[in-house]
């Protein structure tokens, strides 16, 4: 039986907690004892009383959370400040995004801890397509809150602009899909989709059309070099949301591409956590969240999600919980999409 750790998240601007107190009694009721530490759930709106209430030990530091608890559950990779806790005794359970970061990569394996990536654990589906349980909770958020700061962004600098301006989203996975439900619902008419899978975005282009109020407002490309050229000459907002399992994102928007983009245009590189759809592409902060490329604004904040922490963690909680449940016990074989996203 592993005992259970929820440390307070340090990386910057982290709002989130990775367990909320209605799940911690799920596990103790399951006989696995929960520590937390102190202010664990406070910027998601969870005080400490709501833990202790639900049978959670408070620990003061997160040194001592690292000491008396053996499956840490987080919601972003360790930090640098982390790494010496972390020894081969710990089972880490959180997002990694490996594949942009080789010292946290080898940091890991150098400590031999077991590493379980929340990004990486899907299940593939009896019609063969891929669901990612943990994953698409967040992408859904992400891909809202980023049409928002498209949307924000757009306000600022074309006040005048109208609802018809081109959007191109590209990769109409869980973010895009939720990017382009946000887009229509604030009323935007103009949004192009890129992608490989073309009778995907055809089915969605054909049930939005079925609509008087939606019909035609939706144009479908496949992904090739050609059709991502001529979207990006003309595309005022861009959401760039591909996803490859556990690799890096490819840098789709060259600076080639993005020299013929028009001004005032925005992207939102929601891939940044796998770094990034562009050549220009770098982490930043809510505080500071652009980087600027000629005519370009560039927007990439990794931890979009944490803008609505509360409602970004109690989906995330429900998504793990019996995740941890089975870990704490030891006992993954229920559960086989665990081993595959073990480092």
């Amino acid at each position: 039986m592993l005992y259970v750790g929820i440390p307070k998240e340090i990386k910057e601007y982290e709002n989130r907690v990775s367990l909320i107190p209605e799940d911690v009694k799920k596990i103790i009721d399951n006989g696995i004892i929960v520590y937390f530490q102190k202010g664990a759930g406070v910027n998601s709106g969870y005080q400490d009383y709501q833990y202790i209430e639900k049978g959670a030990v408070m620990v003061n530091s997160l040194e001592n959370l690292y000491k008396n608890s053996n499956l840490i559950v987080k919601v972003k990779e360790p930090q640098e400040e982390e790494y010496p806790l972390i020894t081969e005794k710990h089972t880490i359970f959180t997002f990694f995004h490996f594949a942009s970061n080789k010292i946290l990569l080898d940091t890991m394996i150098n400590s031999k801890a077991k590493c379980y990536a929340y990004e990486t654990l899907y299940i593939t589906n009896e019609d063969n397509k891929i669901y990612y349980p943990i994953l698409s909770n967040m992408s859904f958020i992400a891909g809202e809150q980023a049409f928002i700061e498209a949307d924000s962004f757009i306000n600022k600098n074309m006040p005048l602009h109208f609802y018809y301006i081109p959007i191109t989203i590209i990769g109409v996975g869980n973010v895009g899909f939720s990017s382009m439900n946000k887009a229509i619902s604030m009323g935007y008419k103009n949004i192009n989709l890129i992608d490989c899978d073309y009778e995907k975005i055809k089915n969605i282009k054909n049930k939005f059309d079925e609509n008087d109020d939606t019909k035609d407002i939706i144009n479908i490309y496949l992904m090739n070099d050609n059709n991502l050229k001529l979207l990006m000459k003309k595309s005022i907002i861009t959401i760039g949301c591909i996803y490859n399992t556990g690799e890096k994102t490819n840098k789709l928007l060259t600076n080639e591409i993005m020299d013929d983009m028009p001004h005032n245009s925005i992207i939102l590189d929601v891939a940044i956590d796998q770094g990034g759809i562009t050549e220009q592409s770098r982490p930043t902060t809510k505080e500071s969240p652009y980087v600027i490329y000629k005519n370009v604004t560039i927007y990439c904040v990794p931890n979009i999600p944490s803008s609505v922490p509360r409602k970004a963690s109690k989906l995330l909680s429900k998504s793990i919980i019996n995740y941890v449940i089975s870990l704490a016990k030891n006992n993954t074989d229920i559960y086989p999409e665990l081993e595959l996203s073990k480092l």
